[in-house]
């Protein structure tokens, strides 16, 4: 039997390897570990611009798709003024990703969003970020620091997928600065964290598996990650 396509969107970046240093693309073992691991086949997709306006030049030759982190989501792309901690613009991904994203959605295909994912998916369906969670929180449950994950609960909604497929509690590893602001059209809020209410992870009830989390399941694809790949994995066969 086959095994589902399952597109992994990576990082367009200057990358060193070995004695050479080159832009690159790159992503996470952890995300295709855990597509692999819950019986997807891991397709890595790149930034290609071509697919800002022509998505399904590459979704029709996929089952499913998997947003993975990585930079801030440019605020010009949702029409927010830019705050001074947000990174640095990569137009070439956003444009690549949000163009794959709304046309995911309109066509019903299963897709899980991580950290970065999960601010573009509600982006793509016409939310809005907070840009810097520091303003009004202490981000060290969420964000230790510039390269070490946080660690913190978060409690699903009642009747939400998120909950049928992860459970009521669970602990997360995490490592963002931003979040959801307004909900995105058809998306529904399906956990937050217990410390202090921000919204962990978004979902689209209409959609046969279109959810969004803040943390990161691939930091941890055969721990308490697994249940979100083979859920994505599960709906995309």
């Amino acid at each position: 039997m086959s095994r589902p396509a399952i597109g992994i969107t990576s990082y367009w970046t200057h990358a060193r390897m070995s004695h050479w240093a080159m832009d690159a693309v790159v992503v996470g073992q952890g995300y295709i570990e855990g597509v692999r691991l819950a019986g997807g086949k891991p397709l890595i997709l790149p930034a290609d611009p071509h697919w800002a306006d022509d998505p399904d030049d590459v979704l029709d030759g996929l089952d499913g798709i998997l947003f993975v982190g990585g930079d801030d989501v440019a605020p010009e792309v949702y029409g927010s003024d830019r705050h001074p901690a947000t990174g640095t613009r990569h137009e070439r991904r956003d444009a690549a990703e949000l163009g794959l994203a709304r046309r995911a959605v309109e066509r019903d295909l299963p897709m899980l969003g991580i950290c970065r994912g999960f601010q573009l998916i509600n982006v793509a369906c016409g939310g809005t970020l907070e840009q810097h969670l520091a303003d009004r929180i202490d981000v060290s449950p969420h964000r230790l620091d510039d390269s070490t994950y946080g660690m913190h609960d978060v409690v699903t909604e009642p009747g939400s997928r998120l909950r049928e497929v992860a459970g009521e509690r669970l602990r997360v590893h995490s490592h963002h600065h931003q979040g959801a602001d307004r909900v995105g059209a058809g998306l529904v809020v399906s956990a937050r964290a217990v410390d202090d209410d921000v919204i962990e992870a978004l979902e689209h009830p209409a959609r046969r598996f279109c959810v969004a989390v803040l943390w990161h399941p691939d930091a941890e694809p055969e721990g308490h990650g697994a249940p979100l790949f083979r859920a994505l994995v599960s709906s995309a066969s």
